[in-house]
């Protein structure tokens, strides 16, 4: 099947996004999903899913969210209030597409990008699918690296509230020993992008701090479209017993899919056509016409 390519722009509280429309051929209007990219990430890293979604008839826009890649916003910063309204201000986007079908839009988000998706599903109705891929929802890392971030924050708030602007610091070494996909070359190659070192190398607190501290779990029972998990069975980030206690917190339709072989970054990894697959499938059923 070809594809239809565009490169958009849409607006954000104020600040304009970039984003990449990919549209199946044809003359009926597709269902879509948003796609949303993890912490430091950028739309790029997911246009090979888009085109495999494509080729199954469903459309995709993969956006940079706010602070990142060519969007505005300051940079690098995760605040859900902003990535929420991110995802709805894509959805009034799509809805607005002669080539999209307004009833059909979903969303796929990894990490932090699928706290993202699961919050803006608790406030707009107009989501009725979700696809979360290894996403954030709870605290789970060691106490130890917790409080060590929570100093940070800390410090980062008071040096706000002085300069009026956030500490930044390099969390290149800190990130050095988790993997983040099970493809060691995969794994080199997105420490080695040049994107990837310019937002862990300047990482801001408390800008950044909802990239590890989220509590979406406790507000996930009150999602009411179907939802499925897929998580990495070797997710050093963030293990698959967060997949097993999201998707039991989650009282809508659903399905939990840990895959062997995959560690954070499935959408790239050694079995990300899997993922691909998966995520086709749910769109495809779930937002059916």
């Amino acid at each position: 099947m070809s594809i239809i390519r565009e490169s958009v722009r849409f607006i954000s509280l104020g600040e304009s996004l970039s984003g990449e429309l990919f549209l199946p051929a044809g003359e009926k209007p597709a269902p879509a999903l948003i796609v949303c990219h993890g912490a430091g990430e950028y739309k790029e890293n997911y246009f090979e899913m888009c085109e495999r979604l494509c080729a199954k008839g469903v459309a995709s826009l993969a956006m940079d969210m706010h602070g990142h890649g060519e969007s505005g916003g300051e940079r690098y910063y995760v605040e859900m209030s902003q990535w929420v309204a991110d995802v709805r201000a894509a959805v009034e986007y799509l809805s607005k597409h002669p080539r999209v079908d307004a009833q059909r839009i979903g969303a796929f988000g990894l990490s932090s990008g699928g706290t993202a998706i699961l919050e803006a599903a608790l406030i707009d109705p107009r989501l009725k699918a979700l696809v979360a891929l290894d996403a954030t929802v709870r605290v789970s890392m060691p106490w130890s690296a917790a409080a060590f971030l929570k100093a940070l924050i800390f410090v980062g708030k008071m040096k706000r509230a002085v300069t009026k602007k956030d500490l930044r610091l390099s969390m290149l070494k800190f990130m050095e020993g988790v993997k983040l996909a099970v493809d060691p070359e995969v794994d080199k190659r997105l420490r080695a992008n040049p994107k990837s070192i310019a937002a862990f190398g300047e990482f801001p607190f408390p800008g950044g701090a909802h990239s590890f501290f989220v509590d979406t779990i406790e507000r996930v029972s009150r999602i009411k479209v179907p939802t499925l998990v897929i998580w990495g069975e070797e997710d050093k980030v963030d293990s698959p017993e967060t997949a097993k206690l999201l998707f039991d917190a989650l009282l809508c339709k659903k399905s939990l899919h840990i895959i062997p072989g995959n560690g954070h970054m499935g959408h790239l990894d050694q079995n990300r056509d899997k993922v691909f697959s998966l995520t086709a499938d749910w769109a495809l059923e779930n937002l059916a016409a």
